[in-house]
């Protein structure tokens, strides 16, 4: 493909800073127009993709130009599958941040309205696409492991957003800190051991923060049957801390080893017998575990965008969040919801109804 693409990036938030770099990069078979409606963060926007960046108003104005070949969807989670079903009808393939949709009711429309109109349906769920997190599951994948048997997943960050953020209301983030980001490891879970059988939730809302949860745990039985507990706190500072913890911890316990993954640390992992058959481990003696080596220059979201643009030229690309898979992740999220509702263990598959 000899011309250069052109992406609308629908939205100038907070998001545009982990996707901006991405398009950077490949500046040489693509460039982007901007569609925000807010002035103030025009300024911000330039910041990170130049000077000569040209910023539309309304998003509906990209949609209708004919010289804009696919979209970039980064708006506030309320908004992705209403600017996904327009995209879809305007002909333009979609790449959407995370969390794709509200509930698995929305995710379904996207679905449809993209298969209708014959486009492509991405997610940018980063974290497969990051390179220690591929490590992990590089090794899992190998059997080495031996059979799984529980897994735990952990989010932890201090998120205080202005009083008007979209981010503080149910109905824009789609619930609350285990829909917007819990789906980090929810996903990453799926991706890492399979699909979850059924889930138990509770969560904690901290009123002066957003009006859904802050605090939320989820306890999953997989289909394989091991057991996996997940969790989120958007209420402590530990991560920022020097001798604090971790911003995501990911730990999976099998019957012949065990493997982890921590933020700012690495990926590392332990064979219980110190013997490998397909990695060089440099095992140190009972207990300890070894760090496996990783390019860690190339970030999530910028392998994401790069396979995403691959896949719009027509070449071979790595794409492992495309919507029909992702839908899955919001379903056990929302699934975790139903069972704060009613106390009781939900199953998956659930039955999609709209938003209320």
């Amino acid at each position: 493909m000899s011309k250069k693409l052109k992406i609308g990036i629908l939205g100038g938030g907070g998001i545009l800073a982990a996707h901006a770099p991405g398009f950077m990069r490949l500046k040489d078979i693509c460039e982007v127009v901007v569609a925000e409606t807010n002035p103030d963060r025009h300024a911000h926007i330039r910041r990170l993709l130049g000077d000569d960046v040209e910023i539309a108003g309304d998003y509906t104005e990209i949609l209708e130009r004919e010289d804009v070949d696919a979209v970039d969807i980064i708006l506030p989670h309320h908004l992705h599958a209403p600017a996904t079903i327009a995209a879809a009808k305007a002909g333009k393939p979609v790449l959407t941040e995370k969390v794709m949709a509200r509930n698995v009711y929305e995710c379904d429309q996207m679905i449809e309205a993209c298969s209708r109109a014959g486009v492509s349906l991405t997610v940018c769920h980063d974290r497969r696409y990051n390179k220690d997190w591929q490590a992990l599951k590089k090794v899992v994948d190998s059997g080495e492991l031996g059979e799984i048997l529980f897994w735990k997943l952990e989010h932890n960050q201090n998120v205080v957003f202005p009083e008007k953020s979209w981010v503080r209301y149910r109905e824009f983030i789609g619930g609350g800190a285990i829909m917007s980001c819990l789906t980090h490891q929810i996903d990453s879970l799926r991706w890492y051991g399979g699909e979850i059988e059924s889930v138990t939730s509770m969560s904690k809302v901290e009123k002066s923060r957003m009006e859904g949860e802050s605090i939320g745990a989820i306890i999953a039985r997989m289909q394989s049957g091991a057991l996996a507990l997940l969790s989120i706190n958007w209420y402590t500072q530990s991560h920022q801390a020097p001798d604090g913890l971790w911003y995501e911890f990911n730990h999976v316990t099998g019957t012949k080893g065990e493997a982890y993954f921590m933020s700012g640390k690495g990926t590392y992992v332990k064979i219980h017998d110190n013997q490998s058959k397909l990695f060089e481990y440099d095992m140190k003696g009972e207990g300890s575990f070894v760090k496996l080596e990783t390019d860690s220059t190339i970030t999530g979201h910028q392998q994401c965008i790069e396979e995403w643009v691959k896949s719009l030229r027509g070449e071979d690309a790595a794409i492992v969040t495309d919507g029909t898979d992702s839908r899955k992740t919001v379903e056990v999220a929302e699934a975790a919801y139903r069972s704060e509702a009613t106390g009781m263990v939900v199953k998956i598959p659930i039955e999609p109804q709209p938003w209320t």
